[in-house]
């Protein structure tokens, strides 16, 4: 009886010392972007500039896009401005929200994304802006 024991003791530990258990989960980055389908910029930014990204980092990048044609989104779009205080002669399309900050334009976003979504993957990974999660 005392080795039965002592065996199921030695399967518990091991079935908690399993790579699967201890390996913590692989940080996300989270970001938000707006566009509109006649936006030459916009296209841009979501057939050049995200794909290589995503192809790279896999499920370590999630973008959510959003088209601000959609009363609801244009809705919200407007509401992050607003929370992120993004100045009147910057509110332009695409722009993309990550962390804090706000990236705008096909000019911007290819050239700061790759360095934040590193800077965020570093410290532990970030979720949706809170005004934009759903």
């Amino acid at each position: 009886m005392r080795s039965i024991l002592i065996t199921i003791l030695i399967l518990t530990l091991l079935a908690g010392c399993s790579p699967g258990a201890t390996t913590p989960a692989r940080p996300v980055v989270r970001a938000v972007l707006f566009y509109s389908e006649t936006c030459p910029h916009c296209h841009i930014v979501m057939e050049q500039v995200l794909p290589p990204l995503q192809k790279q980092y896999g499920d370590q990048l999630e973008i959510r896009i959003l088209k601000v044609s959609d009363a609801n989104n244009y809705q919200l779009w407007q509401k992050a401005m607003d929370a992120y205080q993004v100045p009147a002669d910057w509110r332009g399309i695409p722009m993309l929200f990550i962390g804090d900050q706000v990236l705008v334009g096909s000019g911007e976003i290819p050239e700061r994304l790759p360095g934040l979504i590193e800077r965020y993957l570093k410290a532990g990974g970030v979720d949706y802006p809170e005004i934009l999660r759903e």
